[in-house]
């Protein structure tokens, strides 16, 4: 929504149509989104699909890959990166494994807002991702100045006097706001005059899973939700073919008035001219299952992941490497294109919390330093690797023992490193390689 400009009885007005406009569609959309990621409503968004005799036979049956599919695919933040100015760390709380959630939540959803405040208690940095937001934008400007979301649970909204939280930054002709304002029109102040106490910046980070084109909200992860409907739907058919595979009783050559009891300790008597058989459905099985799998091969690819079957033959390491590129390529991608930048971001963002709300300067120094991910090696590559970067002194036992436990402490890895220094020669099997007799004391 584009802002001109507004006095105070203007933007009074507009976040009133606002809340009533509700932008019911979109979020309708996020909504299904969310659900699939949770696992809620699927028997109901299927059996729209199957009228109520078809499914009378054998309950709706589902799977929910989403999650899994999501969570296998958003690995920038599965090992928490390196930031470096120790006074930003020392407020950070726990940002690292909110990221986790928001990087999957940004994938599902296309774009996610992360609320940052201050704890006076105690004193680090909280956070909230938000789902449902309006954003407000000045002409000719591709970042809101301005931005509204529900204060209570997306459900609760829905009640007659929902609220919702308003922000607006500085602008050249407009003072930053900040307050709540209620479905039925009350405005609760939050903060003296009701001004943004940041000034001209909004304490709200947002990042996108793809770069601007036209819309400001990207598209998420429908393809996924949608394809996992499509294969739901299939199952339920597959289901529904194998209850119909029992076959389906038939008479020929009765009077439509007789009745005819049946059972296993019960003789059927027909009259002359009868027939009785089952009859099955021409479905064949085999190839729906096949389809199904294909769908489900196919969904995954689509999102740079592999399913593992458990019928699938041993693959190489080699193997398992190729097929990790274009995976390991899709996070280079999201970590140099939306995280790197969202980092920065928020540390200005960040920055200006503590100053105003915490009383501390974090400085402007700031760096970020993403986890590269690797392939796991097998056990005899990494015997080759470390005898080869031993020799050549591009590892020591110090980083093997980091790597390998990321838990010990420095003290620790010095006393492993001496116990294995002080053992005597006679004591040592010689045909043990020193990684075999490292790994036996991290254990």
């Amino acid at each position: 929504m584009i802002i001109y400009n507004l006095t105070d009885k203007m933007l009074y007005d507009l976040l009133m149509d606002t809340i009533e406009d509700g932008h019911k569609q979109e979020l309708e959309e996020r909504e299904r989104l969310l659900d699939y990621f949770e696992g809620l409503n699927l028997e109901q968004d299927i059996q729209q699909y199957f009228d109520s005799d078809s499914l009378s036979q054998i309950p709706p049956m589902y799977i929910n890959l989403v999650r899994q599919i999501i969570s296998r695919r958003t690995l920038v933040y599965q090992q928490a990166p390196i930031r470096y100015n120790d006074k930003y760390n020392e407020v950070l709380g726990n940002f690292d494994s909110v990221m986790k959630q928001f990087e999957q939540l940004t994938y599902l959803l296309g774009t996610e807002a992360l609320y940052t405040h201050w704890d006076d208690n105690n004193k680090v940095l909280k956070y909230r991702p938000i789902h449902f937001f309006t954003p407000f934008f000045r002409p000719n400007e591709d970042e809101p100045f301005a931005i509204m979301y529900q204060a209570e649970s997306h459900l609760q909204a829905r009640s007659e006097d929902a609220q919702y939280m308003f922000w607006s930054k500085d602008t050249d002709d407009m003072e930053g706001k900040h307050f709540m304002i209620s479905s039925r029109g009350k405005i609760t102040s939050i903060v003296p005059d009701d001004k943004n106490p940041y000034g001209d910046i909004l304490p709200f980070t947002i990042a996108h899973r793809h770069p601007f084109t036209r819309d400001f909200f990207r598209e998420g992860a429908s393809d996924l939700v949608n394809g996992m409907r499509s294969i739901n739907i299939m199952l339920t058919e597959l289901a529904l073919h194998s209850r119909l595979q029992l076959g389906q009783p038939v008479f020929t050559g009765l009077d439509t008035e007789q009745r005819i009891t049946m059972g296993q300790d019960k003789a059927l008597v027909l009259p002359e001219g009868a027939n009785f058989n089952y009859a099955t459905p021409n479905a064949n099985v085999t190839a729906m299952i096949q389809s199904t799998q294909y769908m489900v091969d196919s969904l995954a690819q689509a999102n740079n992941v592999r399913i593992n079957w458990a019928d699938k033959s041993a693959e190489s390491g080699l193997s398992k490497k190729m097929a990790q590129l274009d995976l390991m390529d899709a996070l280079r991608s999201d970590t140099e294109q939306i995280y790197r930048p969202f980092e920065k971001e928020q540390f200005e963002i960040a920055k200006r919390i503590c100053e105003v709300s915490g009383g501390i300067n974090l400085g402007d120094q700031f760096s970020i330093d993403f986890a590269e991910r690797e392939v796991p090696m097998s056990a005899d590559e990494e015997i080759k690797y470390y005898s080869w970067a031993f020799a050549n002194d591009l590892e020591t036992r110090q980083s093997y023992l980091r790597k390998h436990n990321p838990d010990l402490q420095e003290d620790e890895i010095e006393g492993i490193i001496e116990r294995i220094d002080s053992e005597k020669p006679q004591q040592a099997d010689e045909t043990e390689s020193i990684i075999d007799r490292i790994g036996k004391q991290v254990g």
